[in-house]
């Protein structure tokens, strides 16, 4: 996320409030995933987590669009 210039702080705050979650497509040899979608500093912030993990098991996030 770092080479992404994605903050702690904004994967957090898109965790906490983000609008919309959904399955992440099927990878092979990748857990199932969630995808976490929410606005951070008016830009869409996609989230994916390992599903059913607590906490979180965060594996990257992407600005939706790039």
């Amino acid at each position: 996320m770092r080479t992404r210039r994605i903050s702690e702080e904004a994967v957090e705050w898109v965790l906490e409030h983000h609008h919309t979650s959904r399955p992440a497509p099927k990878r092979e040899g990748a857990l199932p995933a969630v995808i976490y979608v929410g606005e951070y500093r008016e830009r869409n912030l996609k989230v994916y987590v390992v599903r059913d993990t607590n906490p979180m098991l965060v594996t990257t996030a992407v600005w939706e669009g790039d």
